[in-house]
C-alpha cells in the first residue's frame, strides 16, 4: 500500500502479485513434498507447527517480497544514504530469516535451502513479469 501511495503503482501490483502467487507456491510445494517438520527427540523445537515442512514459507516469502522491494528500491532511488539503508535492510530480512527458521527448530536447514533457490526463481520470475510490464503498460 505504501508503494502504491508513493505514485509507483505497477511497481506495487507486481510486489501483491509475487507475494500473493509465492505463497500459493509455497502451499502446492508443501502439499506436493509432504515433509514432515522437526520433532523435539531429534532438535529443540520452539513453536510446534501442523502443516507441512518443505519448502519454508517464511524463506521463500521474505527471498521473493524483500528481494523485489531491493530491487525496486535499487532502480527508483538515487544513490545516498536512504537507499544504501533500505537495501541493507530488505537484504539482512531476506538473509536472516533462514537461519532464524533453523534455530526455532520449524525447519531443517534444507527446507531452507529449497525455499531459498524456489524464492530466487520466483524473484526472477518476478521481476522480467516488473519488466514486460513496464515495457508494455508505462511508455511515456
Amino acid at each position: 500500500a505504501a508503494i502504491y501511495l508513493m505514485g509507483l503503482k505497477w511497481q506495487a501490483v507486481v510486489g501483491l502479485f509475487s507475494a500473493t502467487t509465492v505463497t500459493a507456491i509455497n502451499f502446492f510445494l508443501k502439499t506436493l513434498i509432504g515433509r514432515e517438520r522437526p520433532t523435539n527427540d531429534l532438535v529443540e523445537v520452539v513453536t510446534h507447527l501442523s502443516e507441512f515442512s518443505f519448502p519454508s514459507g517464511h524463506v521463500m516469502l521474505y527471498a521473493t517480497f524483500f528481494g523485489y522491494l531491493f530491487f525496486v528500491t535499487y532502480i527508483t532511488l538515487v544513490k545516498g544514504m536512504i537507499r544504501r539503508i533500505l537495501l541493507f535492510v530488505w537484504l539482512a530480512l531476506a538473509i536472516l530469516i533462514g537461519p532464524s527458521r533453523i534455530y526455532l527448530g520449524a525447519h531443517w536447514a534444507s527446507d531452507v535451502l529449497g525455499a531459498y533457490i524456489f524464492g530466487a526463481i520466483w524473484l526472477i520470475v518476478t521481476i522480467y513479469i516488473y519488466n514486460w510490464g513496464k515495457k508494455r503498460f508505462f511508455v511515456s
